[in-house]
C-alpha cells in the first residue's frame, strides 16, 4: 500500500453556525436551497442542522461544521477539525499583502495540473547546450549556453566567506540563469499563440 498526498485544490466553503452562515450565504448556497430536496446538491435546514443531498446519500452539517463546494460543484459537509487540518485560506482579492496563501510546492502542483500551453522546465532543459561556472571570492557565476548559441548569465553570492559553499553557489547561480530563460521562453510561446490566434481569426 502506497502513501499519497492530496493534490492542492481551491474550494469554496462556508461555516455553519447553527442559526446562520458566518459571513453570509454565497450564491451557490442559495441555488442549492432552491433545488428539489432529492436532487444531488440540494440542501435544506432542519432545526440547527443542514441536510445535504449527495450522490452518496444524505450528509448532515451540524453547527460548527463547514459546507464545502468542491472542484466539480459538489456540496458536502466537513468537520471543523478536519477542515482546519486540510485547508488553508486562499487569497480572494486580486491584490493583497502578507505571505502567499499556499506553499511553493502546492503552487507547483497546481501548475503541473494545467492543460493549456505553458513553459515547462523539461522543455527549457532540452534547449540547454552547456553550463559553465566561475568563482570570484564569494561570487559564483553561471553561464548557460542554449542550443541556439544564445547565452544567459546567473549570479549567486553570500555575505560571509565562511558560509561559502561551491556546490550551493553553483546551484543558486544556475537557478538565477534558468529563471531568465523562463521569461524568454514564455515570451516566445505567447508570440506563437498570438500569431496562431490571429491567423485563425
Amino acid at each position: 500500500m502506497g502513501h499519497y498526498t492530496k493534490k492542492p485544490v481551491t474550494v469554496e466553503a462556508i461555516l455553519w453556525a447553527g442559526t446562520s452562515i458566518v459571513g453570509g450565504a454565497p450564491a451557490w448556497i442559495s441555488e442549492a436551497l432552491q433545488k428539489d430536496p432529492h436532487e444531488p446538491g440540494a440542501i435544506f435546514r432542519l432545526d440547527d442542522d443542514v441536510h445535504i443531498f449527495t450522490t452518496e446519500g444524505v450528509m448532515i452539517a451540524r453547527p460548527g461544521d463547514w459546507i464545502i463546494r468542491g472542484v466539480e460543484g459538489e456540496i458536502y459537509p466537513c468537520r471543523d477539525s478536519v477542515f482546519q487540518a486540510t485547508y488553508a485560506v486562499a487569497s480572494a482579492a486580486p491584490d493583497g499583502s502578507g505571505t502567499p496563501a499556499i506553499t511553493r510546492g502546492e503552487a507547483d502542483a497546481i501548475v503541473e495540473a494545467s492543460t493549456a500551453p505553458r513553459v515547462t522546465a523539461d522543455a527549457i532543459k532540452a534547449k540547454i547546450a552547456s553550463a559553465d561556472f566561475f568563482r570570484s571570492g564569494v561570487l559564483t557565476i553561471c553561464i548557460i549556453e542554449m542550443v541556439s548559441g544564445f547565452t544567459f548569465v546567473g549570479k549567486s553570492a553570500c555575505v560571509s566567506p565562511e558560509n561559502y559553499d561551491q556546490a550551493a553557489g553553483e546551484r543558486y547561480a544556475y537557478d538565477d540563469a534558468f529563471r531568465q530563460i523562463w521569461a524568454f521562453e514564455a515570451y516566445l510561446l505567447r508570440e506563437q499563440l498570438s500569431a496562431a490566434s490571429n491567423q485563425a481569426a
